[in-house]
């Protein structure tokens, strides 16, 4: 019986089995089987998402890691440690597929003019353009002396632009020097060898680090030597060469043509100077022939006998030496080498070229999507107007217009060269030939300024001989010219093209928020970039211009994340990687030129106790993250422990989309500390205001610090306070709960005060949110009306699909107190708990608008005044007083009656007619004032008639006051003297919230309308981004229901000893000053002009 048992179950249990498969098979006999041609549309489908699969994964998409660099280099490049240059470091290609493969080689020291120790704020431009040349090019940047803080971020640069930092190669005891040094005096090996060095090579080492840290130009001394200095870099490159950073790069690889590759030693790319034969310094590459190219150097004793140059006998005559004066003559005398110099460059010298009248364009082509291939590569295509007067083809022209293939034949062919060479072969000949044929006077040639004289005869032509259309080449000691064209089927009607742009006179006068567009443009997917004088501008695309450009099923695009891929700012997960400047002073040369002293940025933030000490860099201000959201989750990468990763936001505790972050500053000085009472005032302001803005909503505070006070002591209690205030506790206290969304920052450095306008740009760039609230001034005792987050939120989410809005908060100064609040506490109540006000209330709008208790003049309120300039002042009409321009009376709709010509106006019509009835007699600050206050009546009372009958809200009344702001907005960027001092004197920091998306697709606020960091000082030039947002064509209107305020209490709390400030600009010359404005209006001008001209050619 025992062995029955499971005898039995075993087989009870087969067959269940069996009569579950005959039943499943009865049942799918029995269903109704699918036709032939729905397997066929099923394989179909499956076979097609396999493709895409496939193409995504293998989309050859440019990675920013440095894993292709050799062993020791990669660790440098990627941030890590590693031991000094041994001579075996070598860097690979990123793919070697193709039988020639370029380095480009850049050493760069910061300057040492006092400048803050980064990249030059053009960087990121030059970065994003060498993606395009990503193929067949490397660029391997060495650099010293760069804070990490201050080096770009590394997961934004193309996988071909690789950093190598060698400032981590020394020792200890030698910190103060550079790898470069050590690296370059590998010019003596030969010295070395023979024992002929006159200087020791330990003596060499720190004189010459000494010499490139006090004047870093020198490094393109060493321009010719590259080849011998880096060559353990360089082996598995068939080519190297040098170029600069102030270059922006087109299509190199389609440039290069087949001969260069092949046939030619040293191949130089010039603008059509050619008639002086330098190699030159912005792009000349070499064969990577180390016995005979790479030695060629040697015939300059400057270089290979170095040690002498750097002897102590010569150390009060030792001057610059020019490697294209020296080299250059040494490759020309040379009988065994090939060498071309080319035409094919673009340069900024001239203001009469189209390259300043057009800008140059930067094509990106189209973007990787999911269905590229895997030979996938970057764009990059550099192209403007033949002439001043070819404009308007331009504007015809398709972005990608390279990439037609049909019209486009010789353009995408690419074993054709881009330029035909026409007739004959002909001799070129120098003053040296000159000379040595009994011409005395030939050696008293100079056509090069910047090279000794010794070299001047063999690298000049003589005159009128070689002309700007002539292809120079060197073929067995003998110099050869041809003329050449760009071929005529390869390139638009109208339109000039080279591989490259050298900018070096535009990079003297550029600053970072010039040319924030460049650093995402890539990832962004924008059609490009145009670079002009003022900075770099959107090229907007001729097939989508417009946000509201509707599908096929007629639905407006959702545009709510574009913002999170295309501008500089941050997003929940990842930090701004921009740089600010905190504090800027004048370059001297040229007339608009000024220098970023110190810098701070985002990447360089750690996460620590307030209270704790900061380590201070010259020209970096430390950045210190003492409460974040997210200050106890885990961020992507953080390791645990690690204090360098800054706790960052928490993307749970708010919508990213909708939200809207409050962003605030505040400065304390080394005079506040002095009466803790002050700081611990202005920190229960900044309190007041976060709990005002509430918990479902993200807010943000960044305090600067003044660490050059000498009392330690009181820098310390700074700290101590502010972490009491804001600190992250163990557990949440009721005082403590309105701080879950906060993020309070710490910046530092030894300067007394910084601009205020460069705190707002950091403040903006570390939002997580689509919308900023930013612009509010706590040292002047503002606090926000209560539900103000609750109708930011609102409007928000109205304008989710309505990109490119700004809208104006207003500000008053009250004459009393809030009766309704804190009535009966005694004076002191504003150190102990929130000052806070009533949202706007039935009772409250009469006081406003009839100026019983409150004024919008702070500046009669302010504790401390301006010493200096007064603002122009501004006849303004009284509010009944009719007339057009904002200062009409609000009537009843209707009164209001439209003649038939009045209807059937143009547009532009009617742009002309407020241009010309628009006054300056009622400024735009009042227009919105107006404006909030006829909108907050209807909110209130829900009718439009509320107290005064006058008040009057229809949709035309509103469009036509709106009208009105801009135009009064608009007049403020024509530099007119009157328009022109009230903009520059306007005293109040304007209060906005703004939608990081503009008007436009590739419009981003953060970066095409960043406050001017250079403008320092309470009164300068406070009105101009909200004029510049006006001429970029966003929506300017008012938050209606919520305002700030100052009261007595709070002006008192915050009133320093100080009784005067200087509130003017703080840059010492009206000349700079002037200059900075004339790029400012420019530029959105500019802007401006391409949107209307695209969007008209949409609609045609």
């Amino acid at each position: 019986m025992i062995n029955s048992v499971p005898r039995s179950s075993g087989g009870n249990a087969m067959k269940h089995k069996f009569r579950h498969v005959v039943n499943n098979i009865l049942i799918n006999l029995t269903q109704p089987r699918p036709t032939r041609a729905v397997y066929a549309i099923i394989f179909i489908l499956s076979f097609g998402i396999l493709i895409l699969l496939f193409s995504a994964l293998g989309a050859h998409v440019p990675s920013p890691s440095h894993a292709n660099l050799g062993p020791d280099v990669a660790g440098m490049a990627d941030g890590r440690s590693s031991s000094f240059y041994s001579g075996k470091a070598s860097v690979s290609s990123v793919s070697n597929t193709h039988s020639h493969r370029m380095a480009i080689i850049i050493p760069y020291l910061p300057p040492s003019d006092g400048a803050s120790p980064t990249f030059p704020s053009y960087f990121d431009l030059f970065a994003m353009s060498a993606a395009g040349s990503a193929s067949h090019i490397d660029f391997l940047i060495f650099h010293c002396f760069i804070p990490p803080q201050l080096l770009p971020d590394v997961s934004t640069l193309p996988s071909n632009v690789k950093l190598i930092d060698l400032n981590s190669d020394i020792s200890s005891e030698q910190n103060n020097q550079c790898g470069l040094a050590k690296l370059f005096t590998r010019v003596t090996d030969q010295r070395q060898e023979q024992q002929l060095m006159e200087t020791p090579l330990d003596q060499v080492i720190p004189t010459l680090s000494s010499q490139i840290m006090d004047f870093p130009y020198i490094l393109v001394e060493y321009k010719p030597a590259f080849g011998h200095i880096f060559a353990d870099y360089l082996t598995d490159y068939s080519h190297w060469g040098y170029s600069d950073i102030d270059v922006v790069f087109g299509d190199m690889t389609r440039w290069i043509d087949t001969d260069e590759w092949n046939e030619y030693d040293i191949v130089t790319y010039g603008f059509g100077d050619q008639d002086k034969l330098y190699l030159r310094g912005q792009f000349t590459f070499h064969k990577n022939d180390p016995k005979v190219v790479n030695q060629l150097w040697r015939h300059c004793k400057y270089l290979s006998e170095m040690d002498i140059r750097y002897s102590k006998r010569y150390e009060s005559v030792r001057k610059f030496e020019s490697a294209e004066g020296c080299y250059s003559q040494a490759v020309i005398r040379r009988k065994d080498i090939k060498v071309k110099w080319a035409v094919k460059a673009f340069s900024d010298v001239g203001e009469g070229s189209p390259v300043y009248t057009q800008g140059m364009y930067l094509s990106l082509g189209s973007a990787p999507s999911w269905t590229s291939s895997r030979s996938y590569v970057p764009k990059s295509v550099l192209y403007t107007a033949a002439d001043v007067h070819s404009g308007k083809r331009l504007l015809d022209l398709s972005t990608n217009w390279f990439e037609d293939k049909t019209k486009y034949v010789l353009y995408n062919q690419k074993d054709v060269s881009l330029q035909q060479y026409e007739g004959a072969k002909s001799k070129v000949e120098t003053y040296r030939s000159l000379y040595e044929s009994g011409d005395e006077e030939a050696k008293d040639v100079k056509c090069m300024y910047w090279a000794p004289k010794d070299y001047q005869m063999d690298i000049c032509t003589v005159e009128g001989t070689v002309s700007s259309d002539d292809v120079v080449t060197l073929e067995n000691g003998v110099l050869y010219k041809q003329k050449f064209r760009l071929r005529n089927d390869a390139f638009p009607p109208g339109i000039n093209s080279f591989p490259f742009f050298h900018f070096q006179e535009w990079k003297r006068v550029y600053r970072s928020t010039q040319l924030l567009m460049s650093k995402h443009a890539r990832s962004a997917a924008s059609p490009g970039l145009i670079v002009t004088k003022e900075g770099s501008l959107p090229l907007f695309n001729t097939e989508s211009t417009s946000w509201r450009k509707r599908n096929k099923l007629g639905k407006p695009k959702i545009v709510s994340n574009d913002w999170m891929v295309s501008d500089t700012g941050s997003t929940s997960s990842r930090q701004s990687s921009n740089k600010f400047c905190l504090k800027s002073s004048l370059k001297g040369y040229p007339k608009g030129a000024t220098v970023c002293n110190v810098s701070a940025s985002w990447m360089g933030a750690r996460a620590s106790d307030s209270s704790s000490q900061s380590t201070l860099v010259e020209g970096l201000a430390a950045v210190n993250i003492i409460r974040s959201p997210a200050t106890t989750s885990k961020l992507r990468g953080k390791k645990k422990g690690d204090a360098t990763i800054p706790s960052w936001w928490d993307e749970k505790l708010f919508d990213a989309v909708n939200g809207v972050t409050l962003s605030l500053t505040l400065q304390i000085t080394s005079a506040d500390m002095k009466d803790e009472s002050v700081v611990k005032n202005l920190l229960s302001l900044a309190d007041s205001n976060i709990y005002t803005w509430g918990t479902h909503q993200p807010s943000l505070l960044l305090i600067y610090l003044d660490a050059s006070a000498e009392d330690g002591e009181l820098l310390t209690r700074t700290r101590e306070l502010v972490n009491e205030t804001f600190g992250t506790m163990d557990s949440e206290t009721p005082q403590t709960a309105h701080l879950k969304g906060s993020l309070v920052t710490i910046v530092e450095s030894e300067e007394p005060s910084v601009s205020r306008k460069a705190l707002m740009n950091m403040a903006a760039h570390a939002a997580p949110t689509r919308w900023i609230v930013t612009g509010l001034e706590l040292e002047r005792g503002l606090v926000l009306s209560k539900e103000t987050a609750l109708y930011a939120t609102r409007e928000a989410l109205v304008h989710t699909n309505m990109p490119g809005h700004a809208f104006v908060i207003p500000q008053f100064a009250s004459t009393r107190d809030d009766t309704r609040a804190n009535a009966k506490k005694e004076e002191n109540v504003f150190l102990t708990e929130r000052h806070l006000f009533s949202s706007v209330g039935a009772d409250l709008l009469p006081m406003i608008r009839e100026k019983q208790t409150m004024s919008s003049n702070l500046e009669d309120f302010d504790c401390m005044k301006c010493s200096g300039k007064k603002p122009v002042a501004l006849k303004e009409k009284d509010d009944d007083e009719p007339g057009v321009g904002g200062g009409e009376t609000f009537g009843d709709d209707e009164v209001e009656e439209t003649s038939p010509d009045e209807e059937e106006e143009g547009e532009d019509q009617q742009r002309r007619r407020l241009t010309e009835l628009s006054s300056f007699e009622k400024s735009a600050e009042q227009q919105l004032e107006d404006l909030w206050w006829n909108l907050s009546v209807v909110q209130v009372y829900g009718t439009a008639g509320g107290f005064n009958s006058k008040v009057k809200t229809s949709l035309s009344t509103v469009s036509k006051a709106e009208d009105h702001i801009e135009v009064a907005l608009l007049s403020l960027l024509d530099r007119s003297n009157d328009h022109e001092q009230y903009l520059r004197h306007f005293d109040k920091s304007p209060i906005l919230m703004i939608d990081r998306n503009g008007p436009r697709k590739g419009m981003m606020t953060l970066d095409l309308a960043a406050e001017v960091e250079e403008f320092r000082g309470k009164r300068c030039y406070n009105l101009l981004r909200l004029a510049q947002l006006a001429a970029l064509g966003y929506n300017i209107n008012v938050l209606q229901g919520v305002f700030a305020a100052s009261y007595p209490k709070t002006r008192a709390a915050v009133c320093k000893k100080e009784k005067t400030q200087r509130c003017d600009c703080e840059l010492e010359s009206e000349a700079t000053i002037k200059q900075l404005l004339i790029d400012e209006v420019k530029r959105p001008g500019k802007i401006a002009v391409l949107m209307n001209e695209f969007e008209s050619k949409v609609n045609q």
